[in-house]
């Protein structure tokens, strides 16, 4: 088979590597679309160290990479009952490797088969119905990302919304809170195309750099309530922090109500300063969120199988899987425009 091997940053090649075969209790998925994630950006442009995805050779690995993907059963191990060859699914990388999420963005997503270990639908398999297409399949992983940021600080339909943030887990978390009965979440970036997808999804956009001051729009928005210092708050319950960028805790802790929620979903680069004394004073909930649970990715494909999403539209571009190296190129130059680009192996 073809696989992309990863040797360093700006230095991937597509070899050939054997066909993995499936042990007793094993799989093997060929697939049909693979997507390139935040993670492997930062690995081809600055180094995988950081997000789990290391060179061919280091602790013996083989260099294959990847982890949003879709496809079909081709070959089963003798214990396995419940998936038949020809089954459409997508593969949870977080536990389709025994070593579970160390080898989460190492699970091959850019070669043209993988073994899932242990495989079990409702584990690491999850059953795609023929009426959800593999191009909106491929797109699970990271909203399922995007509906835990929203889960693990528990939003409710009625509450009023924030995301910080407009690029593919930001879309995706605004479509998980459409999905789940949100309604006019406000989307924060500094992109106007995006912001404009994020629009035509349903959220209410606002350009940090053109749109005037964030605080007054919302207060605008949603209106506001008082604390017990007698100073005006954003009637806001949550805010989900999609970018990472500097400055944006601080901007919420201003004007936060009491007891408002904030999820983490974006990963810092840096360390930064946290305001404790009006954190605390305002008594707000922060909380870190990393991957998904199970919940999550039932939540999210019973979301793409009623079609209460858009998270195609995220799609920006399609390469065959020959030509995945410029692929790379496209998704790593900030004038290509690209949000998501999706890797087709048909």
């Amino acid at each position: 088979m073809k696989a992309l091997i990863y040797y360093g940053p700006e230095d991937i090649r597509m070899e050939e590597r054997p066909v993995p075969e499936a042990g007793p209790d094993d799989v093997i998925v060929k697939l049909k679309r693979a997507a390139i994630c935040g993670s492997d950006i930062t690995a081809y442009r600055l180094g995988g160290e950081t997000v789990g995805i290391f060179p061919k050779g280091t602790f013996g690995l083989d260099g294959q990479f990847g982890h949003e993907m879709v496809g079909v059963v081709s070959s089963i191990g003798k214990n396995i009952t419940d998936i038949a060859v020809g089954d459409r699914v997508f593969i949870n990388p977080m536990t389709c490797k025994r070593n579970g999420m160390l080898s989460c963005d190492l699970a091959g997503a850019f070669s043209e088969y993988v073994l899932v270990e242990d495989a079990q639908y409702g584990n690491n398999l999850f059953k795609l119905q023929e009426s959800v297409p593999f191009d909106e399949a491929v797109i699970l992983e990271p909203l399922a990302v995007g509906t835990h940021g929203k889960n693990c600080v528990d939003v409710k339909p009625y509450e009023h919304v924030v995301v910080f943030g407009a690029g593919t887990i930001g879309l995706c978390t605004l479509n998980a809170l459409l999905a789940a009965g949100v309604t006019n979440p406000v989307v924060v970036d500094l992109n106007e195309d995006r912001l404009s997808l994020a629009k035509e999804m349903g959220g209410i956009p606002f350009n940090s750099s053109t749109d005037g001051d964030l605080k007054e729009f919302i207060f605008a928005r949603f209106g506001t309530v008082e604390n017990k210092f007698m100073v005006k708050c954003a009637d806001v319950d949550v805010y989900i922090d999609c970018a990472g960028a500097p400055g944006i805790l601080d901007q919420v802790i201003s004007f936060a109500k009491p007891d408002a929620r904030v999820s983490i979903v974006a990963i810092y680069r840096n360390p930064i300063a946290f305001p404790i004394a009006p954190f605390s004073a305002s008594r707000l909930s922060l909380k870190g969120s990393c991957g998904y649970d199970m919940s999550d990715i039932i939540e999210a494909l019973n979301h793409v199988t009623d079609h209460k999403t858009k998270v195609n539209q995220i799609v920006t571009h399609h390469f065959p899987h020959d030509r995945i190296i410029e692929a790379f190129e496209t998704v790593s130059n900030p004038s290509s425009g690209a949000i998501k680009v999706v890797v087709d192996y048909d």
